[in-house]
């Protein structure tokens, strides 16, 4: 089952890199592209083993199904299955067996083969980094970033390192160098280049992997690109010092390397104009592309099941047995001989009507969910996982209804719900509805609802036992809200600043043994008098005081000793954003 499995990622990832390759390449939304990249893998990894009814294009996969298999039975060498070609046993002079191999295990055989060797070599590169790393001469800079001094060394980075030999660089092209490799390291661009070297290994066999690699590579430099020009670099001088480096530069695997093979491509993007507002057209058209492929690649349920390790199909198995009936299956052309007939399968009407079969008694280890005199009761809380969601959907099934969440939004920190709309159908008809928390980043109270023989009801209050959970997640989720109010403002701002960079500086920095020449080069650290002092350079800067709006005669009257960081926020016209969080 892997090999099949593997063979319809590869077709998904080949499609999507293409689109990818022809559409959006050389777009300048290169955050949107590196969000799109990855989607791309998701995709490419998931729609092989999820079934997408409610929203995949049915029909398509229906044909697919039924008549792919019916195309590969007319190929000769594919008329039977590969798992019923055998050679005819045979006699040897030996008293122990041959072990047999068929063509599948030397293919998974060859494939582990390639995935090893590439993973040693993964292995043996991220071991020679890392002691590169270990035998520098480290420095310490803002945000957690290290330059590492090494003699003769090329610039570049590695997550939070940046590895150089300061010698054999102006002054300029330092700074030039220094402010790309942190836009690297800021947005953690190592871990982008170190997945999809995993992907490669995992599909060595696919070309597209190996393209969709050298995608991600030339989308993050055109991204740390634009971090260096949107700090104030002169862009004809930082071409210039590009230029420069790249005549003594040597690329290392896994790095992002300052000047690197796809310098021309770099510099022409660094002097495009910003992508029309109709290139979205084409992030449509990419979008799209995935709903269809759904089509070619999505399984039946059971196979699932079966592609699942032993270990885990237990667990594997109660998440989708539930059938797909939103797919019509084919009827053969012949009659069956009764003693053989097949069984007539219950439609929702009769399965809404034979629900008085269930237990009448709340669901052992279950939440969301109790049955009560023959009737459903549901609910959905603030805390409710996608697991407790499969779980009524499963028992609003087994009543003839199908349950949808049409959307769901969370807080910033993915801790609770803030928003859900819900609709559930039958074929006498259906319902929807929603709830919204109070405020913004605010847990939703809950929705619940029932299902019976009669009907159903949306929106209804559910038993006691059902609103006691509603309440007691609710009480739990506020608290959760009152506990990261800092981080839901800090959030909220960054994103009203849109494209800025920040720093955030703690106590122990401030006042540590290099504090005056931090001081004397950021303007933050301790006054006389052991307050917070901010520079008066800063003065025209904006001011905040944990999640509340402040001033600069505040701020520096702040006993230090109750500081615990200061981040200062700057965004691309240079405005500058001061918080100061206090213990």
């Amino acid at each position: 089952m892997m090999i099949p499995y593997l063979m319809k990622v590869s077709l998904v990832l080949a499609v999507l890199t293409l689109a990818y390759r022809w559409l959006i390449q050389f777009e300048t939304f290169s955050n949107l592209n590196r969000v799109l990249l990855w989607v791309n893998v998701l995709a490419a990894w998931a729609l092989p083993l999820v079934n997408l009814p409610s929203w995949g294009p049915v029909g398509m996969q229906t044909d697919i199904h039924d008549t792919f298999p019916k195309v590969v039975a007319q190929l000769p060498l594919l008329a039977e299955p590969l798992a019923t070609i055998r050679p005819e046993p045979f006699k040897t002079e030996i008293s122990t067996a041959v072990p047999f191999m068929s063509a599948g295990d030397w293919l998974l055989a060859l494939y582990f083969a390639g995935v090893i060797v590439l993973a040693a070599r993964l292995l043996f590169q991220v071991g020679r980094l890392l002691r590169v790393v270990a035998t520098g001469r480290a420095e310490r800079i803002a945000d957690g970033t290290a330059i590492v001094r090494v003699a003769g060394a090329s610039p570049y980075s590695f997550f939070k390192w940046i590895v150089l030999d300061p010698a054999r660089h102006s002054d300029g092209e330092l700074r030039n160098i220094i402010a790309h490799e942190a836009g690297h390291a800021r947005q953690w661009h190592s871990a982008d280049l170190l997945l999809a070297e995993i992907q490669k290994i995992c599909l060595w066999f696919n070309p597209f992997s190996w393209a969709h690699q050298r995608l991600v590579h030339e989308n993050l430099e055109y991204l740390a690109d634009r971090a260096v020009l949107d700090n104030g670099f002169e862009k004809k001088q930082y071409q210039y010092n590009l230029l420069n480096t790249a005549m003594q530069s040597r690329e290392l695997p896994l790095t992002n390397s300052f000047a690197q093979s796809l310098l021309k491509k770099r510099i022409q993007m660094m002097n495009r104009k910003p992508s029309h507002f109709m290139a979205w057209v084409k992030y449509a058209a990419v979008v799209t592309l995935i709903y269809v492929s759904s089509a070619f690649v999505a399984p039946y349920r059971e196979v699932i099941v079966e592609l699942a390790p032993e270990v885990i199909r237990p667990l594997v198995k109660p998440l989708i047995a539930e059938v797909n009936a939103d797919i019509p299956s084919k009827q053969t052309d012949f009659d069956l001989p009764e003693n053989i007939q097949p069984k007539a399968k219950p439609q929702p009407e009769q399965m809404a009507i034979t629900a008085d079969s269930l237990d009448e008694a709340p669901q052992a280890g279950t939440k969301g969910v109790l049955i009560v005199n023959q009737t459903l009761y549901w609910a959905i809380t603030p805390l409710t996982t996608w697991e407790d969601i499969t779980v009524i959907r499963n028992a609003a099934q087994k009543y003839g209804y199908a349950l949808a969440i049409n959307n769901i939004r969370y807080d910033p920190l993915q801790q609770y719900i803030t928003d859900v709309s819900v609709s559930i159908t039958a074929k006498n008809g259906g319902g929807s509805g929603e709830a919204h928390g109070e405020g913004e980043f605010q847990p939703i109270k809950g929705y619940s609802g029932y299902i019976s023989a009669r009907g159903h009801s949306m929106g209804a209050t559910p038993p006691e036992a059902l609103s006691t959970i509603m309440e007691q997640d609710y009480q739990k989720a506020q608290a959760m809200a009152r506990q990261n109010a800092v981080a839901y403002f800090e959030y909220k701002l960054g994103k009203s600043l849109g494209t800025h960079t920040a720093s955030t500086y703690t106590q122990k920095i401030l006042a540590g043994p290099n504090a005056r020449q931090f001081y004397d080069k950021n303007g933050i650290g301790r006054s006389q008098v052991s307050t917070l002092h901010i520079a008066s350079y800063h003065k025209e800067a904006s001011f905040y005081l944990n999640a509340g709006k402040s001033t600069f005669t505040e701020v520096n009257e702040v006993p230090f000793s109750k500081v615990d960081r200061v981040t200062m926020l700057e965004d691309s016209a240079r405005r500058k954003y001061f918080v100061v969080y206090t213990k």
